[in-house]
């Protein structure tokens, strides 16, 4: 699988099927992967998830992930969010390393050695947001979307 990991922002913005579901949605599948702390994380987990695809390497990266650790903070525990790192050579100080920078060192972060995340959710760029809703489908993708588009997206999503 290629990937795109130039760090500007591309100029595509949201995208979302009429009545929520995305044409490329991934469908009911659970994906089960281990975080960088070693806790399991599954993909649903019975709510909303929202994953952001980024590389600790990507400068324009830091605003996306920033984002993602806004829309966390306002929204709480009514969603799951992840940080999908696509380098498989980056370990795990770098990751924490760019936690640390963008003062979310408790967001939890995966390194998605195999792809699995990258191809169930069709990413083929970094600075991707995904948002699942709770059945698995994915209802909203954006590069580098606000927090409160994220926050917005996830309640669309069912979020409380």
């Amino acid at each position: 699988m290629a990937l795109t990991t130039a760090c500007a922002s591309s100029p595509s913005g949201p995208s979302a099927a009429p009545g929520g579901s995305s044409p490329d949605a991934a469908g009911a599948v659970a994906v089960t992967v281990s975080d960088i702390d070693g806790t399991t994380r599954t993909i649903p987990d019975g709510k909303p998830a929202a994953l952001f695809f980024f590389s600790a390497g990507c400068g324009e990266c830091a605003e996306g992930a920033d984002s993602l650790n806004k829309a966390s903070t306002a929204l709480g525990s009514s969603a799951d969010y992840l940080l999908v790192d696509v380098d498989p050579r980056e370990p795990k100080e770098t990751i924490n390393g760019f936690r640390d920078y963008i003062k979310a060192p408790e967001l939890p972060a995966v390194i998605d050695t195999e792809a699995t995340l990258t191809t169930r959710y069709k990413v083929t760029s970094i600075s991707t947001l995904v948002v699942v809703d709770a059945k698995g489908d994915v209802t909203f993708r954006a590069t580098d979307p606000p927090a409160e588009k994220i926050q917005e997206e996830l309640t669309k999503a069912g979020a409380q």
